[in-house]
């Protein structure tokens, strides 16, 4: 007698499973339902950016340049930083391209790339273009890197 229950309820169970299978696949066939499962795949594995450690640790290097350039005759001027989720961009203009590309830690010499390549939230780092000024003297550059996307992502 007790056999004939427990076989009824997994008769029932089956039957409660084939019907909660179809449902589930008629939700599969809609467009609304795969755009909500994409939504929570991606919520998964996004997480908030902290930008404010991001911001924090460009304004100390920018400190480091300013405190570097009132002890020295060469001269960095850096302007119209643009950032995004995606790029940080920026025109600048130096007295000598050493001072883009020439670095000397026994020194304390270090490049304007190589303090951007020390901010952990860029990569890709590269001078799209540079020009020298006839007048003034000097190179107008424009530097251009990738968001790091870690920040993101778990």
């Amino acid at each position: 007698m007790y056999g004939f229950f427990v076989n009824q309820q997994i008769v029932d169970q089956h039957a409660v499973l084939a019907d909660q299978t179809k449902i589930e696949d008629s939700y599969k066939l809609l467009t609304g339902y795969n755009k909500l499962q994409a939504v929570k795949l991606l919520e998964n594995q996004q997480t908030d950016i902290a930008w404010s450690d991001h911001i924090n640790k460009v304004i100390q290097m920018l400190e480091d340049l300013k405190a570097v350039q009132s002890t020295s005759t060469d001269t960095i001027t850096l302007s119209d930083f643009k950032v995004s989720l995606d790029t940080i961009s920026l025109k600048g203009k130096v007295s000598s391209l050493l001072l883009l590309y020439y670095s000397n830690p026994s020194k304390n010499i270090i490049s304007l790339l190589d303090r951007f390549s020390q901010l952990d939230f860029i990569k890709d780092i590269r001078i799209q273009t540079y020009d020298k000024v006839a007048d003034a003297g000097g190179f107008e550059f424009v530097l251009e890197a990738n968001v790091v996307n870690n920040g993101n992502a778990k």
